[in-house]
């Protein structure tokens, strides 16, 4: 009970399925964005990537459900950090969470896209009003469509993600390197998103470099809270008084 809130919850449990949740997260979007599309999509070639999908469906809906659990995990992830950090700056702690579940939300609905190639191909039959080439054509502009919306919601996430940070550094019950880290990410997901839509040549230019720096900061802050959680003498400092917390050494 040393740990506990009035409100009956340990901030210490708490950040650590904050932790557990993140790396679930970064490994299963790590396995389809990073690995299940880079094997199946053949940027610029609709054939090819319309028969890698066709020719290797299992790997396909592996990456589609690893890819529904992170969004799954994103939920949680969203609302136990808003009841962490509320007490350091609870407007800005809604204000990160509403971004990341609209960042969640938009990227889910986006799965219906993902999901248009394996259905044509499921369904050729019933498509017969289509030729081949057209089918080719339309299973490959929805993996483009999958592409913008999950730029957009870098754009949510980038927010997210820096007051996410900004929090943190002014909390200091998870190291201030962590917050700096954290907010690096964000805006570099943020700039991704942004730029894709005003100047996709520099986007385009920037990839994959642009990303880079996402994994240290999010990977960091996922480690830190599995591992050794927050510093609840100073979370306590925060739920007492916020006003004195900040001095805390």
């Amino acid at each position: 009970m040393s740990n506990s809130h009035p409100e009956r919850f340990s901030p210490l449990v708490l950040a650590r399925i904050v932790g557990v949740v993140s790396l679930i997260g970064i490994v299963t979007g790590a396995f389809d964005i990073g690995y299940v599309r880079e094997t199946l999509i053949v940027p610029g070639d609709a054939a090819a990537t319309i028969h890698n999908i066709a020719t290797r469906e299992t790997l396909f809906r592996a990456g589609f459900a690893a890819h529904i659990v992170l969004l799954l995990c994103n939920v949680p992830d969203e609302i136990i950090s808003f009841i962490l950090f509320r007490r350091v700056n609870g407007v800005i702690a809604a204000m990160a969470m509403a971004c990341g579940l609209v960042g969640t939300a938009i990227e889910a609905l986006d799965m219906l896209n993902a999901y248009v190639p394996l259905k044509l191909a499921a369904e050729g039959a019933a498509m017969a009003a289509f030729n081949p080439q057209q089918l080719q054509a339309l299973s490959y502009l929805s993996v483009q469509l999958q592409d913008t919306g999950l730029l957009i919601s870098f754009v949510f996430y980038g927010v997210d993600e820096m007051l996410a940070g900004y929090l943190i550094f002014r909390s200091g019950f998870v190291p201030r390197l962590i917050g700096v880290l954290l907010a690096v990410s964000g805006f570099c997901y943020f700039a991704d998103g942004f730029i894709s839509f005003i100047a996709p040549s520099l986007q385009a230019r920037l990839m994959p470099y642009l990303l880079y720096p996402c994994l240290p900061g999010e990977g960091s802050l996922a480690l830190w809270l599995t591992i050794v959680g927050l510093n609840v003498a100073r979370w306590r400092a925060w739920a007492a008084d916020p006003r004195t917390a900040r001095w805390a050494p």
